[in-house]
Protein backbone atom coordinates (compact mmCIF):
# COMPACT_ATOMS: atom_id res chain seq x y z
CA UNK A 1 0.00 0.00 0.00
CA UNK A 2 1.79 3.34 -1.14
CA UNK A 3 2.21 6.26 1.88
CA UNK A 4 0.19 8.54 -0.02
CA UNK A 5 -3.26 5.97 0.19
CA UNK A 6 -2.71 5.20 3.57
CA UNK A 7 -2.26 9.45 4.11
CA UNK A 8 -5.68 9.43 2.47
CA UNK A 9 -7.31 7.28 4.72
CA UNK A 10 -6.05 8.89 8.10
CA UNK A 11 -7.06 11.90 6.89
CA UNK A 12 -10.13 10.10 6.19
CA UNK A 13 -10.83 8.84 9.71
CA UNK A 14 -9.84 12.10 11.42
CA UNK A 15 -11.80 14.20 10.12
CA UNK A 16 -15.07 11.78 10.17
CA UNK A 17 -14.04 11.64 14.17
CA UNK A 18 -13.77 15.38 14.34
CA UNK A 19 -17.13 15.63 12.89
CA UNK A 20 -18.84 13.47 15.02
CA UNK A 21 -16.45 15.02 17.96
CA UNK A 22 -18.24 18.93 16.77
CA UNK A 23 -21.59 17.37 16.45
CA UNK A 24 -21.77 15.97 19.88
CA UNK A 25 -20.14 19.51 21.95
CA UNK A 26 -22.72 21.31 19.19
CA UNK A 27 -25.47 19.57 20.63
CA UNK A 28 -24.50 18.90 24.23
CA UNK A 29 -26.46 22.07 25.48
CA UNK A 30 -29.75 20.47 23.66
CA UNK A 31 -29.35 17.26 25.42
CA UNK A 32 -31.81 18.26 28.12
CA UNK A 33 -34.18 20.48 26.17
CA UNK A 34 -34.89 17.94 23.54
CA UNK A 35 -36.97 15.00 24.58
CA UNK A 36 -37.27 12.20 21.66
CA UNK A 37 -41.26 11.02 21.46
CA UNK A 38 -41.65 7.87 22.82
CA UNK A 39 -44.27 4.99 21.12
CA UNK A 40 -47.80 6.47 20.85
CA UNK A 41 -50.25 5.26 24.15
CA UNK A 42 -52.35 3.45 21.62
CA UNK A 43 -51.93 1.35 18.65
CA UNK A 44 -54.61 -0.65 16.79
CA UNK A 45 -54.29 -2.39 14.03
CA UNK A 46 -57.49 -4.81 12.25
CA UNK A 47 -58.54 -6.37 9.06
CA UNK A 48 -61.87 -6.20 8.20
CA UNK A 49 -63.35 -9.03 6.34
CA UNK A 50 -66.73 -10.13 5.02
CA UNK A 51 -67.60 -12.62 2.30
CA UNK A 52 -69.28 -15.87 1.41
CA UNK A 53 -71.82 -17.52 -1.19
CA UNK A 54 -74.81 -15.33 -2.52
CA UNK A 55 -77.74 -16.31 -4.83
CA UNK A 56 -79.26 -13.26 -6.37
CA UNK A 57 -82.43 -13.68 -8.58
CA UNK A 58 -83.33 -10.29 -10.10
CA UNK A 59 -86.07 -9.42 -13.05
CA UNK A 60 -83.01 -8.01 -15.00
CA UNK A 61 -81.83 -11.28 -16.04
CA UNK A 62 -78.57 -10.60 -16.97
CA UNK A 63 -78.21 -9.21 -12.89
CA UNK A 64 -79.03 -12.96 -11.43
CA UNK A 65 -76.18 -14.99 -10.41
CA UNK A 66 -75.05 -17.34 -8.00
CA UNK A 67 -71.39 -17.02 -7.16
CA UNK A 68 -68.95 -16.85 -4.21
CA UNK A 69 -68.14 -12.87 -3.54
CA UNK A 70 -65.91 -10.63 -1.26
CA UNK A 71 -68.29 -8.11 0.09
CA UNK A 72 -65.52 -6.30 2.18
CA UNK A 73 -61.91 -5.97 3.03
CA UNK A 74 -60.20 -3.18 4.85
CA UNK A 75 -57.52 -2.71 6.73
CA UNK A 76 -58.10 0.38 9.57
CA UNK A 77 -55.06 1.15 11.55
CA UNK A 78 -56.21 3.93 14.77
CA UNK A 79 -54.23 5.16 17.80
CA UNK A 80 -53.78 7.74 20.29
CA UNK A 81 -50.24 9.38 20.63
CA UNK A 82 -51.00 10.92 24.00
CA UNK A 83 -54.69 12.09 25.56
CA UNK A 84 -55.07 14.84 22.99
CA UNK A 85 -53.49 14.00 19.58
CA UNK A 86 -55.12 10.78 17.78
CA UNK A 87 -55.02 9.08 14.24
CA UNK A 88 -56.97 6.76 12.01
CA UNK A 89 -56.26 5.53 8.26
CA UNK A 90 -58.26 2.78 7.06
CA UNK A 91 -58.43 1.46 3.45
CA UNK A 92 -60.10 -0.90 1.23
CA UNK A 93 -58.47 -3.67 -0.18
CA UNK A 94 -61.01 -4.13 -3.06
CA UNK A 95 -61.45 -0.73 -4.61
CA UNK A 96 -59.11 1.23 -6.93
CA UNK A 97 -56.18 3.44 -5.87
CA UNK A 98 -56.33 5.23 -8.48
CA UNK A 99 -56.47 9.45 -6.76
CA UNK A 100 -59.30 11.29 -6.88
CA UNK A 101 -59.70 14.58 -9.01
CA UNK A 102 -60.91 16.74 -5.55
CA UNK A 103 -59.22 15.69 -2.53
CA UNK A 104 -56.48 13.59 -4.55
CA UNK A 105 -57.46 10.71 -1.58
CA UNK A 106 -58.91 7.75 -3.67
CA UNK A 107 -62.22 5.55 -3.90
CA UNK A 108 -60.26 3.04 -1.50
CA UNK A 109 -59.32 5.58 0.94
CA UNK A 110 -62.23 5.60 3.49
CA UNK A 111 -60.11 7.76 6.40
CA UNK A 112 -56.59 9.80 6.77
CA UNK A 113 -57.13 12.21 9.32
CA UNK A 114 -55.45 13.74 13.15
CA UNK A 115 -58.17 14.62 15.81
CA UNK A 116 -56.37 16.66 17.95
CA UNK A 117 -58.19 17.52 21.80
CA UNK A 118 -57.77 20.84 23.49
CA UNK A 119 -59.13 23.15 26.12
CA UNK A 120 -58.90 22.44 30.22
CA UNK A 121 -61.35 19.59 29.86
CA UNK A 122 -60.39 18.82 26.26
CA UNK A 123 -64.05 19.55 25.54
CA UNK A 124 -62.71 21.46 22.02
CA UNK A 125 -61.70 19.08 19.05
CA UNK A 126 -60.99 19.62 15.72
CA UNK A 127 -60.18 16.77 12.96
CA UNK A 128 -58.57 17.46 9.63
CA UNK A 129 -57.81 14.78 7.02
CA UNK A 130 -60.27 12.16 5.12
CA UNK A 131 -62.92 11.65 7.42
CA UNK A 132 -66.67 10.58 8.13
CA UNK A 133 -69.71 12.70 7.50
CA UNK A 134 -71.55 14.15 10.24
CA UNK A 135 -74.56 14.00 8.95
CA UNK A 136 -77.45 12.97 11.26
CA UNK A 137 -77.26 8.89 10.78
CA UNK A 138 -77.01 5.99 12.80
CA UNK A 139 -76.91 3.79 9.38
CA UNK A 140 -73.42 5.19 8.52
CA UNK A 141 -71.90 4.52 12.20
CA UNK A 142 -72.50 0.70 12.26
CA UNK A 143 -69.17 -1.49 11.34
CA UNK A 144 -69.67 -1.46 7.61
CA UNK A 145 -69.16 -5.45 8.27
CA UNK A 146 -72.69 -5.63 9.80
CA UNK A 147 -74.88 -3.77 7.23
CA UNK A 148 -76.21 -6.31 4.35
CA UNK A 149 -77.94 -3.68 2.13
CA UNK A 150 -77.06 0.25 2.44
CA UNK A 151 -79.42 3.10 1.64
CA UNK A 152 -78.27 5.02 -1.89
CA UNK A 153 -78.10 7.42 0.15
CA UNK A 154 -75.05 6.22 2.31
CA UNK A 155 -73.96 4.85 -0.91
CA UNK A 156 -72.80 7.69 -1.98
CA UNK A 157 -75.62 8.29 -4.39
CA UNK A 158 -77.00 11.90 -3.24
CA UNK A 159 -74.09 12.55 -0.75
CA UNK A 160 -70.77 12.14 0.10
CA UNK A 161 -70.19 10.05 3.14
CA UNK A 162 -66.33 9.60 3.40
CA UNK A 163 -65.02 13.44 2.73
CA UNK A 164 -62.03 15.28 2.83
CA UNK A 165 -62.28 18.15 5.04
CA UNK A 166 -61.94 19.80 8.93
CA UNK A 167 -64.03 19.60 11.49
CA UNK A 168 -64.61 21.78 14.96
CA UNK A 169 -66.82 20.51 17.88
CA UNK A 170 -67.44 21.38 21.19
CA UNK A 171 -68.92 19.14 24.44
CA UNK A 172 -71.16 20.91 26.14
CA UNK A 173 -71.72 18.28 28.49
CA UNK A 174 -70.85 14.23 28.50
CA UNK A 175 -73.97 13.83 26.75
CA UNK A 176 -74.27 16.98 24.19
CA UNK A 177 -71.80 17.95 21.73
CA UNK A 178 -72.17 20.49 18.76
CA UNK A 179 -70.05 21.36 16.07
CA UNK A 180 -68.98 21.90 12.40
CA UNK A 181 -67.36 20.33 9.64
CA UNK A 182 -66.21 21.80 6.30
CA UNK A 183 -65.66 19.46 3.85
CA UNK A 184 -65.51 19.08 -0.22
CA UNK A 185 -68.95 18.54 -1.70
CA UNK A 186 -67.39 15.58 -3.36
CA UNK A 187 -64.33 14.19 -3.85
CA UNK A 188 -64.68 14.34 -7.53
CA UNK A 189 -64.35 17.74 -9.49
CA UNK A 190 -67.50 19.25 -11.39
CA UNK A 191 -66.67 18.43 -14.58
CA UNK A 192 -64.76 14.58 -13.86
CA UNK A 193 -68.08 14.05 -11.86
CA UNK A 194 -70.28 14.63 -15.11
CA UNK A 195 -68.05 12.86 -17.69
CA UNK A 196 -67.89 9.62 -15.55
CA UNK A 197 -71.89 9.09 -15.64
CA UNK A 198 -71.98 10.21 -19.34
CA UNK A 199 -72.94 14.05 -18.69
CA UNK A 200 -73.13 17.19 -20.00
CA UNK A 201 -73.23 20.34 -18.00
CA UNK A 202 -75.19 22.09 -20.04
CA UNK A 203 -76.39 25.20 -18.69
CA UNK A 204 -74.32 24.52 -15.26
CA UNK A 205 -70.79 26.02 -14.28
CA UNK A 206 -68.71 24.74 -12.06
CA UNK A 207 -68.67 26.34 -8.57
CA UNK A 208 -66.01 28.18 -7.83
CA UNK A 209 -66.17 27.50 -4.18
CA UNK A 210 -67.47 23.63 -4.41
CA UNK A 211 -67.65 23.26 -0.57
CA UNK A 212 -70.29 22.54 1.87
CA UNK A 213 -70.88 22.45 5.38
CA UNK A 214 -72.49 20.54 8.12
CA UNK A 215 -73.78 22.35 11.80
CA UNK A 216 -74.36 19.41 14.11
CA UNK A 217 -75.79 18.56 17.42
CA UNK A 218 -75.58 14.88 19.13
CA UNK A 219 -77.47 13.82 22.17
CA UNK A 220 -77.68 11.29 24.87
CA UNK A 221 -80.76 11.05 26.86
CA UNK A 222 -82.19 8.56 30.08
CA UNK A 223 -78.80 7.05 30.76
CA UNK A 224 -77.51 6.63 27.57
CA UNK A 225 -80.49 4.62 26.22
CA UNK A 226 -81.65 7.10 23.39
CA UNK A 227 -79.16 9.16 21.18
CA UNK A 228 -79.81 11.65 18.48
CA UNK A 229 -77.32 12.46 16.05
CA UNK A 230 -78.87 15.63 13.91
CA UNK A 231 -77.73 18.34 10.67
CA UNK A 232 -77.72 20.61 8.61
CA UNK A 233 -75.94 20.39 5.42
CA UNK A 234 -75.38 23.06 3.23
CA UNK A 235 -73.56 22.65 -0.29
CA UNK A 236 -72.28 24.10 -3.61
CA UNK A 237 -71.45 21.72 -6.54
CA UNK A 238 -72.53 24.38 -9.17
CA UNK A 239 -71.89 27.88 -9.42
CA UNK A 240 -74.85 29.61 -7.67
CA UNK A 241 -76.93 26.35 -7.10
CA UNK A 242 -77.00 25.07 -3.50
CA UNK A 243 -77.74 21.95 -1.57
CA UNK A 244 -80.03 21.72 1.48
CA UNK A 245 -80.06 19.00 3.86
CA UNK A 246 -81.60 17.60 6.99
CA UNK A 247 -80.91 14.62 8.51
CA UNK A 248 -82.47 13.13 11.72
CA UNK A 249 -80.45 10.40 13.40
CA UNK A 250 -82.69 8.49 16.22
CA UNK A 251 -81.25 5.43 18.41
CA UNK A 252 -82.79 3.81 21.12
CA UNK A 253 -81.12 1.06 23.14
CA UNK A 254 -82.15 -1.63 25.92
CA UNK A 255 -80.73 -4.73 27.17
CA UNK A 256 -80.58 -7.10 23.98
CA UNK A 257 -82.50 -4.70 21.79
CA UNK A 258 -81.45 -2.09 19.37
CA UNK A 259 -83.76 -0.16 17.08
CA UNK A 260 -82.78 3.25 15.20
CA UNK A 261 -84.58 5.52 12.76
CA UNK A 262 -83.15 8.07 10.71
CA UNK A 263 -84.77 10.50 8.01
CA UNK A 264 -83.36 12.52 5.35
CA UNK A 265 -84.69 15.13 3.38
CA UNK A 266 -82.10 16.93 0.80
CA UNK A 267 -83.57 19.70 -2.04
CA UNK A 268 -80.73 19.43 -4.56
CA UNK A 269 -79.74 23.01 -6.66
CA UNK A 270 -77.93 21.16 -8.73
CA UNK A 271 -78.52 17.57 -9.06
CA UNK A 272 -75.32 15.87 -8.47
CA UNK A 273 -77.13 12.61 -7.50
CA UNK A 274 -78.13 12.58 -10.84
CA UNK A 275 -80.36 9.90 -10.35
CA UNK A 276 -83.48 12.09 -11.08
CA UNK A 277 -81.49 13.59 -14.34
CA UNK A 278 -81.13 11.00 -15.56
CA UNK A 279 -84.80 9.93 -15.56
CA UNK A 280 -85.63 13.27 -16.92
CA UNK A 281 -83.32 13.16 -19.67
CA UNK A 282 -84.71 10.09 -20.78
CA UNK A 283 -88.22 11.06 -20.37
CA UNK A 284 -87.02 14.21 -22.69
CA UNK A 285 -86.21 11.92 -25.26
CA UNK A 286 -82.39 13.23 -25.20
CA UNK A 287 -83.67 16.59 -26.13
CA UNK A 288 -80.28 18.43 -25.49
CA UNK A 289 -78.37 15.19 -26.78
CA UNK A 290 -77.81 13.41 -24.20
CA UNK A 291 -78.01 13.23 -20.02
CA UNK A 292 -78.33 16.93 -18.73
CA UNK A 293 -78.10 17.39 -14.94
CA UNK A 294 -81.14 19.20 -13.39
CA UNK A 295 -82.21 21.60 -11.06
CA UNK A 296 -84.22 21.67 -8.05
CA UNK A 297 -84.36 18.00 -7.23
CA UNK A 298 -85.73 16.53 -3.91
CA UNK A 299 -84.52 13.34 -2.06
CA UNK A 300 -86.05 11.70 0.86
CA UNK A 301 -85.94 8.76 2.73
CA UNK A 302 -86.41 7.02 5.79
CA UNK A 303 -84.79 3.86 6.79
CA UNK A 304 -84.83 2.10 10.52
CA UNK A 305 -82.57 -1.31 11.92
CA UNK A 306 -83.54 -3.81 14.41
CA UNK A 307 -80.86 -5.76 16.47
CA UNK A 308 -81.87 -8.83 19.29
CA UNK A 309 -79.40 -10.58 21.11
CA UNK A 310 -81.10 -13.96 21.76
CA UNK A 311 -78.41 -15.60 23.66
CA UNK A 312 -74.72 -14.69 23.91
CA UNK A 313 -73.96 -16.67 20.36
CA UNK A 314 -77.35 -16.29 18.23
CA UNK A 315 -78.77 -12.85 17.57
CA UNK A 316 -81.45 -11.98 14.74
CA UNK A 317 -81.34 -8.50 12.69
CA UNK A 318 -83.72 -6.85 10.21
CA UNK A 319 -84.04 -3.61 8.24
CA UNK A 320 -86.15 -1.45 5.93
CA UNK A 321 -85.87 1.63 3.91
CA UNK A 322 -87.38 3.39 1.51
CA UNK A 323 -86.09 6.45 -0.78
CA UNK A 324 -87.73 8.70 -3.19
CA UNK A 325 -86.19 11.38 -5.73
CA UNK A 326 -87.78 13.50 -8.18
CA UNK A 327 -88.10 16.83 -9.47
CA UNK A 328 -90.08 20.19 -8.41
CA UNK A 329 -90.26 21.55 -11.53
CA UNK A 330 -91.22 18.21 -13.81
CA UNK A 331 -93.59 15.56 -13.07
CA UNK A 332 -93.85 15.12 -9.36
CA UNK A 333 -91.22 14.88 -6.94
CA UNK A 334 -91.97 11.00 -6.83
CA UNK A 335 -89.94 9.49 -10.00
CA UNK A 336 -88.48 6.67 -8.13
CA UNK A 337 -88.81 4.71 -5.20
CA UNK A 338 -86.47 2.51 -3.88
CA UNK A 339 -87.26 0.24 -1.48
CA UNK A 340 -84.31 -2.00 0.96
CA UNK A 341 -84.31 -4.53 3.48
CA UNK A 342 -83.51 -7.75 5.08
CA UNK A 343 -83.40 -10.43 7.39
CA UNK A 344 -80.49 -12.19 8.51
CA UNK A 345 -79.69 -14.55 11.72
CA UNK A 346 -76.29 -14.69 13.01
CA UNK A 347 -74.35 -17.24 15.59
CA UNK A 348 -71.44 -15.83 17.13
CA UNK A 349 -68.96 -19.42 18.21
CA UNK A 350 -66.84 -16.79 20.87
CA UNK A 351 -68.33 -14.52 22.65
CA UNK A 352 -64.80 -12.73 22.97
CA UNK A 353 -64.07 -12.31 19.34
CA UNK A 354 -65.91 -10.63 16.91
CA UNK A 355 -66.53 -13.59 14.57
CA UNK A 356 -70.06 -14.58 12.86
CA UNK A 357 -71.45 -16.47 10.55
CA UNK A 358 -74.99 -15.65 8.86
CA UNK A 359 -77.34 -16.07 6.80
CA UNK A 360 -79.65 -13.73 5.56
CA UNK A 361 -82.74 -12.83 2.76
CA UNK A 362 -81.81 -9.36 0.69
CA UNK A 363 -84.51 -8.10 -0.84
CA UNK A 364 -84.61 -4.42 -3.35
CA UNK A 365 -87.44 -3.33 -5.33
CA UNK A 366 -87.38 0.06 -7.67
CA UNK A 367 -90.04 1.23 -8.66
CA UNK A 368 -90.88 4.01 -10.99
CA UNK A 369 -93.76 6.74 -11.95
CA UNK A 370 -96.12 6.18 -14.75
CA UNK A 371 -94.69 8.97 -16.63
CA UNK A 372 -91.77 7.24 -17.08
CA UNK A 373 -93.43 3.94 -18.72
CA UNK A 374 -90.54 2.17 -16.92
CA UNK A 375 -91.13 -1.63 -15.55
CA UNK A 376 -90.07 -2.08 -11.57
CA UNK A 377 -86.89 -4.15 -10.91
CA UNK A 378 -86.91 -6.67 -8.13
CA UNK A 379 -83.85 -8.26 -6.57
CA UNK A 380 -84.22 -11.07 -4.08
CA UNK A 381 -80.50 -12.69 -2.73
CA UNK A 382 -79.59 -15.49 -0.17
CA UNK A 383 -76.12 -14.64 1.46
CA UNK A 384 -74.33 -17.54 3.65
CA UNK A 385 -71.31 -16.56 4.78
CA UNK A 386 -69.06 -15.10 7.81
CA UNK A 387 -67.69 -11.81 8.65
CA UNK A 388 -64.68 -11.29 11.05
CA UNK A 389 -62.77 -8.25 12.93
CA UNK A 390 -59.00 -9.63 12.66
CA UNK A 391 -57.21 -7.51 15.63
CA UNK A 392 -54.12 -7.87 14.24
CA UNK A 393 -51.91 -6.01 16.70
CA UNK A 394 -53.35 -3.80 19.80
CA UNK A 395 -49.79 -2.16 21.78
CA UNK A 396 -50.78 -0.01 24.48
CA UNK A 397 -47.44 2.15 25.98
CA UNK A 398 -48.46 4.03 29.36
CA UNK A 399 -46.38 7.31 29.06
CA UNK A 400 -43.56 8.28 31.83
CA UNK A 401 -44.87 10.77 33.87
Amino acid sequence: MSKKTIFLILFTFFVAEYSALGREILLEPLKDTITEPSSAEKTKVEFYFRGGFISDKHTIERNSSSHFQIDNARLNVQGDYNKDLSYRVRFRLNRPFSPTSEDNASAALDYAFLTYRFGKNRQWETTIGKQLSVMGSFEKDINPLYEYIFTDYLNGVYTNVFLSGAQLAYSLSNTHKIGVQIHNTLNNSFNTHLQNNGFVAHTFAPSKLPLGAYFYWNGSFFEGKFRTKYSYNISQFADKYYTHSVSLGNKYKSGAHTVYLDLIYSLMGADFGLTSSRLLSIYDGFSQGGYTMRKNIVYKGAVSRYDYQLTDHWSVTAKIGVEQTGSQNTLNEHLRTNYIYFLAGQYAPFTTQDLRFYLAYVGNRIEYAKELQMPYEQLHRVAVGAYYTLPVLTVKTPRLK
